[in-house]
């Protein structure tokens, strides 16, 4: 197979039929013949640059769509929550990359009001001409707007709407105040989140029980988290986030949340909840622009700058001692 192709903005076609991910190539190579996906029907604004007046379009089929980590899908669906405050008789069908976890993939059903149909690659190409209007977004780590735009105005703009005038509001995931939750009530908290989904952009293990004392000494409620750790006034609940709906439920109902560059974030800003995001690669610019109750501290240097994901042992020592000194 041809690496390069890894990296494509876009997606992939096997064997000339069948729609695929980057993202499912790289986890499980299907075999066969792969290209890059290029349709006279097909938009990809990585490649050629489309504006979309979405107030008359009857249905849109996003291939690819909107990121393989839970954060970025949580950002992606704002922008689509964009689309039906425009056209609310808008159909919208989202093609999921394969192989992506489950937990990523059930935040897309939490947004029957937004997203219509979700199906998931192989995807034959000859079914996508049922949408009026096509879009892939694809691989979208890869795209240079990606390190240059903060992401809700990443997604808007790539499916063709101006960012400028879309309200911070939809801009702050504020469609999952309308979400189903799978509810739970686990009384007065804080909440601690410190993992994303790599290493160099996690909180480490060793300053987890300084922050979590911090946190108990300041709110004077009781800290739950998600972090192996004992404090008198600290409960790991590890075990009662089982689905994405309940953990966001979590998160929902804290009074103060402390977080990384992570899902916890974008969902925390959803519902309002005030929060402090310690960033270590991504400037806070990028990711909480329109969060208007976090706090963003931004620790990372030349290193790390703009790295989304590593498990390389000398950033993350890297990281560790700007935490060291953050923390002192």
């Amino acid at each position: 197979m041809n690496n390069s192709l890894l990296t494509y903005t876009g997606s992939l076609l096997l064997d000339g039929r069948y729609i695929v991910s980057p993202y499912g190539v790289s986890k499980s190579s299907p075999g066969g013949n792969l290209s890059p996906l290029s349709n006279a029907i097909v938009h990809n604004n990585a490649i050629n640059k489309i504006s979309v007046d979405y107030s008359n379009v009857k249905s849109l089929t996003i291939i690819n769509g909107l990121g393989v980590t839970l954060g970025d899908s949580v950002v992606g669906i704002s922008a689509l929550h964009a689309i039906k405050k425009i056209n609310p008789n808008i159909v919208i069908r989202v093609i999921r990359p394969e192989n992506c976890p489950n937990y990523v993939n059930e935040i897309y059903t939490l947004t029957k009001s937004i997203i219509t149909e979700i199906h998931f690659m192989p995807f034959d190409i000859s079914k996508v001409a049922e949408a009026e209007l096509i879009i892939d977004i694809g691989n979208q780590l890869y795209w240079e707007d990606f390190n240059k735009w903060e992401m809700h105005d990443f997604f808007l703009r790539n499916l063709g709407l101006e960012r400028n005038f879309i309200p911070v509001e939809i801009k702050s995931n504020s469609w999952l105040k309308n979400a189903h939750l799978n509810d739970i009530n686990l009384g007065d908290y804080v909440l601690f989140c410190p993992h994303a989904s790599t290493k160099i952009r996690s909180i480490p293990q060793q300053y987890h029980k300084k922050i979590i004392s911090e946190l108990s000494d300041k709110f004077k409620v009781k800290v739950f988290g998600f972090s192996d750790v004992y404090h008198e006034n600290y409960t790991n609940i590890s075990e009662l986030s089982t689905s994405t709906s309940r953990f966001a439920s979590i998160i929902k109902h804290a009074r103060h949340l402390y977080t990384c560059d992570s899902a916890a974030l974008h969902i925390g800003a959803g519902f309002d909840i005030p929060t402090t995001c310690i960033f270590t690669t991504v400037k806070p610019e990028f990711r909480s622009l329109y969060y208007t109750h976090c706090e963003s501290v931004y620790i990372g240097n030349d290193k790390t700058v703009g790295i989304h994901n590593s498990e390389d042992v000398n950033l993350i020592n890297s990281i560790c001692e700007e935490f060291e000194v953050y923390y002192a």
